[in-house]
């Protein structure tokens, strides 16, 4: 892959041409119609109590409602972080 198209999300800014896009935190109604957008549903790594967007396709995925993906963000104490068209759950700070 060449240094242009080096995504860095999880220092908080993203480099993709050169240009970084800082990551801000987002609501949870913002990120509901971000990921309708796209086409992403909540869902829970299987046998863990991680969460993350996903298509739907991942056999290690189930697909979660909205409340217990909420529910465990909230017990997690994460935010969704938005930045150049991604989504990205992290810690409180």
């Amino acid at each position: 892959m060449s240094d242009e198209n080096l995504l860095t999300v999880g220092r908080n800014r993203q480099r993709n041409g050169g240009m970084h896009v800082p990551m801000k935190p987002i609501s949870l109604d913002k990120a509901k119609e971000i990921a309708t957008t796209k086409g992403l549903k909540p869902g829970k790594v299987k046998g863990t109590t991680e969460v993350e967007f996903t298509r739907g396709g991942s056999p290690r995925v189930d697909v979660i409602d909205w409340p217990e993906f909420e529910q465990i963000v909230a017990q997690k104490g994460l935010e969704i972080h938005e930045g150049g068209g991604f989504m990205k759950l992290m810690k409180k700070q």
